[in-house]
């Protein structure tokens, strides 16, 4: 299934910056992967996993995990990456769908971690593609 971007907005720290990247996601066991394109704009933290001479590959990106919705919970998250010498790097936002942090761990993990809040249309969408994978 491709995943709609539609409105989204690319946070840089706290900078709004160009970006345009294409998702698509698949289910199988319950298991989503999720693949993502990098088009133009601030994608490098993509692209640094890739080869540089452009030919196609498939690489880990980052885990995800999801956090209750609103911004009690999203200050709380800030604070305890703060609390152990971490910030969020990127920030998604698809408006009445989902903010995602980008957090850079790949000095401890080797990978980036999202962070992510999904509304009720996000939250749908992951559960039916998960349901149907089954």
């Amino acid at each position: 299934m491709k995943l709609p971007t539609g409105g989204a907005t690319f946070l840089v720290g706290d900078e709004p910056a160009d970006w345009e990247a294409r998702f698509a996601m698949g289910s199988r066991g319950g298991m989503i992967i999720e693949l993502i394109e990098p088009v133009s704009g601030e994608v490098a933290f993509y692209t640094r996993l890739l080869p540089t001479d452009g030919s196609f590959a498939v690489r880990f990106h980052h885990p995800a995990v999801f956090i209750e919705t609103g911004d009690e919970a999203w200050e709380r998250m800030i604070a305890i990456l703060e609390d152990a010498g971490l910030g969020v790097k990127y920030t998604v936002l698809i408006p009445d769908r989902v903010r995602a942090a980008y957090v850079d761990m790949t000095s401890e993990l080797g990978h980036y971690l999202e962070i992510c809040q999904l509304q009720k249309d996000d939250t749908d969408f992951f559960s039916a593609l998960a349901t149907d994978s089954a």
